[in-house]
């Protein structure tokens, strides 16, 4: 009897650890949303990319599958990320925002604004995987990702976005 409520006992413990390690999307939701503000005001790090238009950081273990006008597509392992850019956009500008709250699907949108920026995250459900858009101005990065991965994606692209820096045209 002992032996079979220790057995129980070990169950039960081993469900609520296993159960507890996971964040649901509400939490990660929850997380991003209070986040914003500190993550869009985080000191970027140094450039270690350079394009025609623009300087980024960009992680290591990231490799470059094409650029073109307005657009860098880079990946990891199976992974892949577009960024897009439109330099006429000033930092400030809210049209990606805008454009992206007025599509007609159930998603997360939240922004952030201070003096110098206007920034959003973006997140929808799609077949069990999540679109994760994040975006300051005229620049917008958007990956697919696993519910456990949303969270450190969005620290990373938001990185990555403080760290752009665009070439001067007048200096081609």
């Amino acid at each position: 009897m002992v032996k079979k409520i220790f057995t129980l006992f070990l169950f039960s413990l081993t469900v609520i650890i296993v159960s507890g390690c996971g964040l649901t999307e509400e939490e990660i939701i929850e997380d991003i949303s209070q986040s914003l503000e500190t993550e869009f005001n985080r000191p970027a790090p140094e450039t270690n990319m350079n394009f025609d238009d623009i300087d980024i950081y960009f992680p290591e273990r990231f490799t470059v599958f094409e650029e073109s006008n307005n657009n860098i597509i880079f990946t990891h392992e199976d992974q892949m990320y577009i960024l897009f850019y439109n330099r006429l956009e000033p930092a400030t500008s809210n049209a990606f925002y805008l454009e992206e709250k007025a599509k007609p699907y159930d998603m997360y949108i939240e922004s952030y604004e201070d003096a110098g920026q206007f920034s959003y995250v973006k997140i929808v459900e799609i077949d069990e995987r999540y679109e994760l858009q994040v975006g300051t101005g005229g620049v917008r990065i958007t990956t697919n990702v696993s519910l456990n991965q949303i969270e450190d994606t969005f620290k990373e692209l938001v990185q990555m976005l403080n760290s752009i820096e665009f070439q001067d045209p007048t200096n081609e």
